[in-house]
């Protein structure tokens, strides 16, 4: 009787290992599947990561944030209107060309003269040219803009001051380092943290602070046709130069374009006309049918000099650009016989 009951203790033993056995398989296969279901779940934002080591769960470390975008500079990136910004559409494609000017031999040539002259953008005439508004593409109007934009996109050769023979080209990052001068390092303190730090600035170009333009023309009267003409050579913003109390001590020439390479730009710009928004011209238009107001500073000369050189009142300089100018409308009257 007693190895009877023996026999069954051994027999519920053996049982109950084997019981133990299986659930510890059991355990062990669910935890080598367990990643993949865990995987999928923070996949799907729902649960956290389990060690499989150990079989306890570890809080997943927040995602990191992606970096934002960098901002958009808003004044080198066109705005184009979204909507027909008037009665009608207007023509997007500017497809303009220059007339062609009429060839003049040389031996036609009976008579010229070189004069530089000033347009001064606060006179009334010339107010198109303060016109800072942009157009259906996007595009500034202002005319200074027009020109920096061109020298840019590498349309136009922009000249050194230096001289006015365009002798010596001008980048575009020297006209800047001109207009806003080099860049500075300086300190500055953060005022949330308060950490103190290097910057790197320089300061900024306003293009309203051009006022005047200067033009180089030559006046020539071609006998073949029997008649004066007029042919402007190149264009020059000039800059403003103050003293240490604020007061005006000369304005200087920034750089020079060669016309003739610019008319094909200016015939693709409409101009502002303050007395009738549907009749639109061109820059071209403007300086060839010479719509603007101008004041004579100097003529070619012997001494190579200004009117300002050897006359010193403002009103007494500009009687004598005046008088320069009847002295070419005279000219041509004079080889006329009746």
């Amino acid at each position: 009787m007693r190895a009877v009951i023996t026999k069954k203790f051994a027999l519920i033993t053996l049982g109950i290992a084997l019981i133990a056995i299986a659930d510890v398989n059991a355990q062990r296969r669910s935890r080598n599947n367990r990643p993949t279901s865990t995987t999928q779940n923070q996949g799907a934002g729902d649960a956290g990561v389990t060690n499989p080591a150990t079989g306890n769960a570890v809080t997943a470390p927040p995602p990191t944030p992606a970096a934002p975008a960098p901002a958009a500079m808003v004044a080198d990136t066109p705005r184009v209107s979204l909507r027909v910004n008037g009665i009608t559409a207007k023509n997007a494609n500017k497809e303009r060309v220059p007339i062609q000017y009429d060839h003049i031999r040389e031996d036609d040539e009976f008579w010229e003269k070189e004069v530089w002259q000033i347009i001064d953008i606060r006179e009334k005439m010339n107010l198109p040219f303060q016109y800072n508004v942009e157009d259906e593409n996007g595009i500034n109007q202002l005319f200074i803009n027009i020109l920096l934009s061109a020298i840019k996109n590498k349309e136009v050769e922009a000249f050194n001051p230096i001289d006015d023979r365009f002798t010596t080209t001008m980048s575009y990052q020297e006209i800047m380092t001109k207009l806003t001068g080099e860049e500075k390092t300086v300190r500055s303190i953060d005022p949330v943290t308060g950490e103190e730090k290097m910057v790197t600035t320089r300061d900024e170009f306003n293009p309203e602070t051009i006022k005047q333009y200067k033009v180089r023309e030559i006046w020539v009267f071609d006998k073949e046709a029997s008649a004066l003409k007029v042919r402007i050579l190149g264009l020059a913003p000039m800059v403003a130069r103050l003293n240490e109390d604020g007061s005006l001590r000369a304005s200087v020439p920034l750089f020079w374009v060669y016309y003739p390479d610019m008319r094909p730009i200016l015939a693709r710009f409409d101009v502002y006309n303050q007395n009738n928004d549907a009749a639109t011209m061109s820059w071209e238009d403007l300086f060839e049918m010479r719509f603007y107001t101008s004041y004579v500073i100097k003529e070619k000369n012997p001494y190579n000099r200004e009117i300002k050189d050897y006359i010193k009142d403002g009103v007494m300089r500009l009687l004598e650009g005046q008088a320069i100018k009847d002295k070419i409308f005279n000219k041509e009257q004079d080889l006329w016989q009746y």
